[in-house]
């Protein structure tokens, strides 16, 4: 009893990998101490010794089953992954697409020609005073004056068709840009300071300066507009 109890706290403690070598190594050792060597037993010893067999091919299949399937797991989560960062690097993170000029671009193109963009694929965001606050797959901003001032009704008609978070093509004249200056400490303002053109070209390509444009005209990007 002692011994028996001994082998099911051993078994439980080893692994399906462990088990295989456990039944060999002492499949002899436990016939040899519960039978003797008479020829009943000898035939019993031998139906044992194929249970012990038929136990550990069991086993080695569950442990290849067990495996194949984590293997073929493994594959198959690898392709998916792989498909869906080719698909979002060819098409689309949404409405815009990835290859869409953002507004550094539109910054690095001022830098070189001494041309900005005029024209533009962005989210809006919000109302912001006489703005309309537009942004890129980046976060970065620009903002658009829809009317002279408070009392502008024509100005709000304009923009009441704009839709929190949806894509937009907006076309506008760049007429300056917000500024965030840093003093003598090396640490930057946290209200920009608003600069007409033709301004400073290193002021206007840093990455925190927002540029300003004056609305002309702006398109939902609808789904259908998207071509694969």
């Amino acid at each position: 009893m002692k011994l028996e109890k001994y082998h099911r706290r051993t078994i439980r403690k080893l692994g399906i990998g462990y088990l295989i070598g456990y039944f060999q190594f002492h499949q002899s050792r436990w016939i040899q101490n519960w039978f003797s060597q008479s020829e009943e037993e000898n035939i019993m010893l031998i139906r044992l010794n194929g249970y012990l067999k038929q136990i550990g091919n069991m086993i080695s299949l569950i442990k290849f089953k067990y495996l194949s399937f984590v293997f073929v797991y493994f594959i198959c989560f690898v392709s998916i992954t792989n498909s869906l960062q080719a698909e979002t690097d060819s098409k689309y993170t949404g409405p815009i697409a990835r290859s869409e000029k953002r507004i550094l671009d539109g910054k690095l193109e001022y830098e070189k020609t001494g041309n900005f963009p005029l024209e533009w694929k962005l989210y809006f965001k919000a109302k912001q005073g006489d703005f309309v606050v537009f942004y890129d797959l980046n976060g970065d901003e620009i903002h658009f004056r829809y009317r002279r001032n408070k009392f502008d009704l024509d100005g709000e008609f304009f923009v009441k068709d704009l839709f929190i978070g949806n894509p937009y093509l907006v076309k506008g004249e760049w007429i300056g840009y917000y500024f965030y200056a840093v003093d003598e400490r090396g640490k930057r303002s946290s209200l920009p300071t608003p600069k007409k053109l033709p301004g400073e070209k290193k002021e206007i390509i840093e990455r925190q300066t927002i540029p300003i444009f004056q609305l002309k005209e702006y398109t939902e990007i609808r789904t259908d507009d998207l071509f694969y």
